[in-house]
């Protein structure tokens, strides 16, 4: 179940417009490793994996993607750009063949580990390009959020391949809840 807040996920500063930054973000919003690939990705997963702790981790995840998705876009025109199509930095359009579609429980968390990773590199990589305290201090949460991804659904392919139990599922999720409780 997903639920609607009317604030940011996290505060949006930016001291001034930087269109060409803008342009380069938009790899975030629409692009191959973005986040709309990602809360697709998510929610295909999610039906097709049996576990249910995991398929709970897929679908707290994929709703933080989506206030990711929102706060990337706002930032994205604070800073001069546009979000009006959902194409990448290269201006190509988002494709439904960004997504892996997999059944596999094991090719789902590989692919979502790759995918979260990926993600991480583009935000660090980004931060480094502006001198904008606040977009970088964004770009950089971003990135934390994404790496904590990265390592829960690394966790999860770990105990799923070693046979591990409810609690170790159930632990996954609960430091995934933590996380949210220390954001800056």
């Amino acid at each position: 179940m997903y639920s609607y807040r009317k604030r940011f996920f996290y505060p949006i500063h930016v001291e001034g417009p930087d269109p060409v930054l803008a342009k380069q973000l938009i790899e975030h919003y629409g692009g191959k490793d973005g986040e709309l690939t990602q809360v697709v990705q998510y929610l295909n997963h999610q039906v097709n994996i049996d576990n249910r702790y995991i398929r709970e981790l897929l679908g707290l995840i994929s709703a933080e993607e989506l206030a990711h998705l929102e706060t990337l876009s706002a930032m994205i025109i604070k800073l001069g750009g546009e979000v009006h199509r959902l194409v990448n930095a290269s201006d190509q359009a988002w494709s439904l063949a960004n997504v892996y579609q997999y059944s596999e429980s094991e090719k789902i968390l590989r692919a979502n580990v790759a995918l979260e990773k990926r993600a991480r590199l583009q935000y660090e990589e980004h931060a480094n390009l502006t001198q904008d305290p606040g977009v970088k201090r964004l770009l950089s949460f971003l990135a934390r959020r994404e790496g904590i991804h990265q390592k829960l659904l690394y966790r999860c392919h770990k105990v799923m391949m070693e046979g591990g139990s409810s609690e170790h599922y159930m632990g996954i999720i609960y430091d995934y809840k933590m996380s949210l409780q220390v954001l800056d």
